[in-house]
Order: C-alpha cells, then structure tokens, then sequence
C-alpha cells in the first residue's frame, strides 16, 4: 500500500511540474495574442488558465499547428499521439500524450546574380594528379620536341604558332596512345590519323632544373612582343618559375607552385637564377653496409615513400641494352671508351667490371639529381667517400648493421632462400672491418636492422631531425 501511494504522490508530482510548464507557455501565448490585438493582427485563440488540461493542450497544440501550416516562414512540424493503457496492478487507466516537434528541411533556389564582366578562357587548368584525355586530328609529334623517359614521352617544347599549342604544353607527359601505354610505340612519326592522348603534367624534379625568381611584375597583356597574349604567363614579384625550354627571345616556363600551366615569359625579364634545396640540408643520403643487412630494400622502400625529397641516379655502362630497356631508364649506355675517358678525368664516383663490361655511377647524375631539389640516395661501396665527402656533395652518411649472430639466425630462417650460418658469420666480420675502417670518422648514424620496419621508422626520424635540429659539419664544408 505505501509502495503504490508512494508511486502515486510521484505521478502528481510530475504531473503539478507539467501543469506549471503549460500554464506558463499558455500565459506567455495570452500576452502575446494581446500584443497582436493593439497591432491589428488579432489572433483568434484566447485560452484561459481555467480550462482543463486536455483543452488548453489542445488549443496550443491547434495555435501551433496552425502557425505551422499557415506562417510563412516557419520550418516547425507539430505531431500528437494519445495512447490509453490499463495498469495491470491497479486496474487504473493511464492516458498519455506525446508531442513532437520536427524541424522541416528548407529549400533555397539560387539567384542569378550579375557578377560583372566574363572573359574567355583559352585553356583548362587541370589538376597535377589527373590526367588529360585530348584528341587530335593529325599527328603532333612532327612539329614538338620531346624525349622518351620511363615508359612516356616528355614534351620540351611546343612553338606557340603551333595548332597543338592550346592542346599540349611543355613538361606535359604523354602516357596513352589511342588507349595503348606509350612505351610500347617504338615510332612515333608512322602514327596516322586521329589520335586520343592521355597526357599528365610532369613533377617538378623530373623536369629541367632550371628555375628564375620573378623581381618584378609581369603581364603578357601589357607585351607587345608576345605572338598571341593568351600565351604568355602572367607573374607576380617573387614568384617561382621552372623554365622548361628557351630560344633567344623567349622561354616556356611553368610556376612551381601551379604547374599545369606553360606559357610565354621573355628571356630579358627581370629575375634571379635560383636553385631549389632539399629541406634536409644534406645533398646526399650515402647508405652503407656489408652485402646482405638490407640497405637496397631501404633505398627503395625510401624512394617509394617520398619521392618528392629523394631520388637515385641512373648508372652507366658500356654494355648494349637489352630488349624493353631504355636509354636513362635502367642504364644510361656508353661506350666502353666514353666511360674510360670519364675515369681517367675523375668524373666517376665509383665503377667496376663485369662479364668484360664497366658500370659505375657519374658525378654528374649525382649533380642532377641535386639540381632537381632533392636528396640523392646511394647505396654505395665506402671507397665512394674519397669522392663526395666535401662540401659540394655534403654527405650524411649512414651504416646498415646487421644483429648478433643469433637474432641474425632467427631471421634468416623467415625467408625464403636463407643464406648459410658461414654467410651470416661473413657478413658480421665485414660489418666489423667497416665500423674499424679509415672511413669510420665519416659516419653520421649507425641502425642495427633487426626488423626492417622499424629501422626504416628510425632512418625517417633520423632525416626528420635534420630539419629541426642544429647539425654539426666539417667547417671546411662552409668554407669559400
């Protein structure tokens, strides 16, 4: 009995806290209603206090709805259910009433506004990373220059008088062929007919390293030397531009921070010659290591994470090329004289023999690769320190190590061809020999790779710490 008066002085509780609500909203719609009234827009609704509970909702619930239905700018949905149930305990009817508020989706139609004037636009900005699908009617190829590079052509010039010149621009990158991939068309002056290319912009290391700072402002319609105005590329003071190809009066050149689009700059505009620097502050990563501690798979898995900050070179050799290899792609091939000549002049870094063949890395792929603004990464015997431990080069130089003979063990057993416990046991001695050779004041950071994740992790912290750290280098490095 106390449980169900108890249960019951609640419910009258609850129920005297949603009167008082009700009665103050009913107030608050009174005096509003009055207010209404000495404005000439009387409302029709007058609820008094002393109506029953049931009324007074009703009525606001109809006051709602009808502003609702019938206001012109309101968004607000009024729904009512009323449900009847029978306690099972005390055989008391319950009457509940639930009211919902819902807020309607409004829709907004646009306006044509006059925004001034509009101008033709000769050409379509296309972002870096999509490609461009342009059909032409005759074959291009006769009238640009371009060079073949990975698998695609690379356009280094186009003559603005050109009817190709809206279509392809210099540092466009021609992938597709009529659908085909570009590296399988060995000729490109038979194609006839209608052609459909799939071109891409080129990054901005993988085209000439040449770059100019604007000093002052420069506007082609301002030109009256420029053969057609919608050619030329306007430029702000300060702005960037990488010059992809130039006669004696003017240069194609694209802005390093927009380059989809080439156009016209005169040869004589005033700028400075500037160069681009890798954020490292090193010009070259040098990985060493004995045979087998997994300083390739590093370079590679480096070269795949960021290649905008790193890059490789291309070695040379006197070898022929075999099927499917491309000059500057695998190799770049020289004469056996040519590479000679080059040692004897102390243009190579490193080289050495095979089958009656020479190979070896040139100075001046390195130098490109610098030129492009990013880091070269070589994998390299530590003889090649004679040669690029200088200021020129500026070296920071890490040792691969491998783990103690056991943890070597444990993970040789994972792969596929495991090597023999003498090959294991070879590879510490010569690790050894490394760290207590002549070269051994040369090295930044040593990286034991037990797990090749986890010293990949440690070789990207290490290169991350030279952009926010203070580095200690040789001072003849900074010396004139």
């Amino acid at each position: 009995m106390e449980a169900e008066v108890k249960k019951l002085k609640l419910n009258a509780d609850n129920l005297a806290v949603c009167l008082h609500s009700l009665l103050k909203r009913i107030e608050q719609l009174e005096g509003s209603a009055g207010h209404d009234k000495s404005n000439g827009t009387a409302s029709d609704i007058n609820i008094s206090p002393s109506k029953s509970i049931d009324e007074a909702l009703g009525a606001l619930l109809a006051e709602e709805t009808e502003s609702a239905v019938n206001g012109p700018k309101s968004d607000v949905k009024i729904i009512c259910n009323e449900t009847v149930s029978i306690d099972p305990d005390t055989g008391l009817k319950k009457r509940t009433k639930v009211t919902e508020r819902i807020l309607t989706t409004k829709t907004f139609h646009a306006i044509a506004v006059n925004d001034g004037e509009t101008h033709d636009c000769n050409y379509i900005s296309f972002s870096t990373n999509e490609p461009r699908f342009i059909t032409l009617k005759s074959n291009p190829f006769n009238d640009i220059r371009y060079h073949r590079q990975d698998g695609a052509f690379f356009i280094t010039e186009v003559k603005p008088a050109s009817s190709y010149a809206k279509d392809l621009h210099c540092g466009d990158a021609v992938v597709e062929i009529n659908g085909q991939p570009s590296y399988t068309i060995r000729n490109l002056n038979s194609l006839h007919g209608e052609l459909k290319l799939k071109v891409v912009s080129i990054p901005i290391h993988q085209a000439p390293s040449i770059f100019y700072r604007a000093i002052f402002d420069y506007d082609p319609n301002n030109d009256s030397y420029i053969p057609q105005k919608w050619s030329g590329l306007a430029l702000k003071k300060g702005e960037v531009i990488q010059v992809m190809s130039q006669d004696d009066k003017w240069m194609q050149a694209r802005k390093v921070n927009s380059v989809d689009k080439v156009g016209l700059v005169p040869i004589n505009f005033a700028s400075e010659r500037v160069a681009m620097l890798t954020p490292y502050g090193r010009r070259v990563l040098i990985l060493l290591g004995a045979p087998g501690v997994g300083r390739r798979t590093l370079k590679s898995m480096l070269l795949s994470y960021m290649p905008q900050y790193f890059a490789t070179v291309t070695p040379l050799t006197s070898r022929a090329p075999k099927p499917k290899e491309e000059e500057g792609r695998e190799y770049y091939f020289r004469t056996k004289a040519e590479i000679l000549n080059k040692i004897r002049a102390g243009e190579m870094v490193e080289w050495g023999e095979l089958d009656n063949q020479l190979y070896g890395t040139s100075a001046d792929t390195i130098r490109d690769c610098i030129r492009g603004g990013r880091m070269c990464v070589l994998d390299c015997a530590p003889q090649a320190l004679r040669y690029l431990y200088n200021k020129e080069f500026m070296p920071f130089v890490v040792v691969i190590s491998p783990p103690d003979l056991t943890d070597q063990w444990q993970i040789n057993k994972a792969k596929p061809n495991p090597r023999t416990e003498e090959q294991l046991q070879m590879t510490i001695e010569e690790n050894k020999l490394l760290l207590s050779s002549e070269y051994a004041k040369m090295f930044h950071l040593i990286l034991p790779n037990r797990n090749i994740d986890i010293t990949f992790r440690r070789l990207i912290d290490a290169l991350n710490q030279l952009k926010s750290e203070i580095q200690w280098v040789p001072e003849v490095w900074l010396s004139r």
